[in-house]
């Protein structure tokens, strides 16, 4: 029912970061239960998926969820098509700003935000599959591949706009208290994603 939603969504309506992270918590929980993923299986509506949802202990509407799927796919198939168009990947990457990236994608017939284009970089770089690990002369010591995309110049040029905060370690300035919400260098902005701790270093003999 992909195109029906994409076609139904009312795009003027927001949904919020709160209404993206439940959805996701409660993927991830199914994902953990087995036997939660199989009753998930013979789910055959989008009705009855938001029932199971909703006796786990998450609330959210068939919009919502509508949203969520379309939204991702949509970020998806850009960064895919990138990968096969040169052009369009040289041309995203020389946006100078999130907005003009945006008017880009929508040019192309994507339709997202900046803000759901940075949670789900954000959700890409805090998950154990990537992280990029850059030593003192700035080579990656780690893959940037997420799937068959190639996530890792997203994330670097979402880091340069602002909106995917840094690692915590990283050019914290002296005084981040007095900061405004959007200070990617705040505690609830910055992170060791949890693959961090899970990395081959390579040492130079």
């Amino acid at each position: 029912m992909y195109l029906y939603w994409k076609e139904r969504l009312p795009f003027h309506q927001t949904f919020d970061h709160y209404v993206w992270q439940k959805i996701i918590d409660f993927l991830a929980l199914v994902e953990q239960n087995f036997f939660l993923k199989a009753q998930l299986g013979e789910t055959e509506s989008i009705e009855s998926f938001i029932n199971l949802a909703k006796i786990n202990g998450y609330n959210f509407t068939p919009e919502a969820l509508a949203w969520f799927v379309v939204t991702r796919k949509q970020i998806w198939d850009l960064f895919d098509t990138a990968q096969k168009m040169p052009s369009l990947k040289e041309k995203l990457l020389a946006s100078k700003n999130p907005q003009q990236f945006i008017k880009i994608a929508i040019n192309h017939g994507y339709q997202f935000s900046v803000d759901e284009l940075a949670w789900l970089l954000i959700e890409v770089k805090g998950s154990p599959e990537i992280v990029s690990i850059n030593n003192s002369v700035g080579e990656i010591l780690t893959v940037s591949n997420y799937g068959r995309i190639e996530i890792g110049y997203w994330i670097w040029l979402a880091e340069d706009w602002g909106i995917v905060p840094p690692f915590c370690h990283l050019n914290k300035p002296g005084n981040p208290i007095n900061q405004n919400i959007r200070n990617p260098f705040l505690l609830d902005q910055c992170f060791l994603p949890k693959s961090y701790f899970n990395q081959r270093l390579i040492s130079v003999a």
